[in-house]
């Protein structure tokens, strides 16, 4: 193995101490597996994935994007090794998630193998997660509508579920209507999770997110909280994971061979669950 420049490799170290809650990584191997994906394949596809949602944190925490100085109950890595070094960290897990997810497609029935890559290409690409962050950061001061914030969700949290899903249902024995089922369902999810996080970011204190808050409205970037206020963001919250529910439960096959979704499932934040109850 080649010799690691030393405050790369601490970087690195850092951001690998730091796993977060890996739910897209267990979810995609779990989904593989069942789809008859070989396990050495299926945990590569995992692994990448990870890597890659991992990356996307680094570069959304720098000074250039979000500013922001925590990240799962820690200093960004940008704080405490740099910007050179965290985005080099970061491009370095990007191109490691890239040959680990080609481990996971390269033995695929070449119809499958095809199609996969063409998936990867277009949730990660211009279009999808990389996309969905050039349109995060076009200025939305005055100018925010619930619709044009849950699109860049859709391309910038929903594209990496999407990912995590469908990825390892093309490699498998996934079929068409498992794949379309569960591409609208990890576009829900996504986007529940987007609307639960933009929730956290208005009314949630650093300690209990585990990350810096109060950047959306504070850099103008999109929040649904600040595009149509605190109450109608519950209410699609609300909406967006019954609809989920049901979607989840419109799957063939019995609910235990889909238990591993259950993953995907958004709380609602903390912060509102207590103000509710008092």
């Amino acid at each position: 193995m080649d010799k690691v420049e030393p405050r790369l490799a601490a970087a690195l170290q850092d951001i690998l101490a730091r796993p977060g809650s890996l739910v897209r990584a267990v979810v995609a191997y779990l989904v593989g597996i069942e789809m008859g994906v070989a396990e050495e394949s299926a945990r590569a596809m995992a692994c990448g994935i990870e890597y890659l949602h991992t990356a996307s944190l680094v570069f959304d925490d720098l000074p250039a994007m979000d500013d922001a100085r925590m990240r799962r109950g820690a200093a960004c890595v940008h704080v405490i090794h740099g910007e050179s070094v965290a985005m080099l960290a970061a491009l370095a897990m990007v191109n490691r998630a890239y040959s680990m997810v080609w481990q996971g497609i390269h033995r695929a029935d070449p119809k499958r193998r095809a199609a996969a890559g063409e998936w990867v290409d277009g949730r990660l690409g211009i279009g999808g997660v990389i996309g969905g962050q050039a349109y995060d950061l076009s200025g939305w001061r005055g100018e925010q509508s619930a619709a044009d914030v849950s699109e860049v969700a859709a391309r910038k949290t929903g594209d990496l579920l999407r990912l995590s899903l469908v990825l390892p249902t093309i490699v498998g024995r996934g079929t068409l209507r498992e794949i379309q089922i569960l591409d609208r369902l990890a576009l829900l999810r996504g986007l529940a999770y987007q609307a639960a996080d933009d929730l956290k970011d208005v009314i949630s204190p650093e300690d209990d997110s585990g990350k810096t808050g109060g950047r959306d409205e504070a850099l103008g970037r999109p929040n649904l909280v600040v595009a149509e206020g605190l109450p109608a963001a519950v209410r699609r919250f609300r909406r967006l994971s019954d609809v989920a529910d049901r979607l989840q439960a419109a799957l063939p096959g019995s609910a235990e061979r889909w238990m591993m979704l259950e993953m995907l499932k958004v709380p609602m934040p903390e912060a509102l669950t207590l103000s509710a109850a008092v």
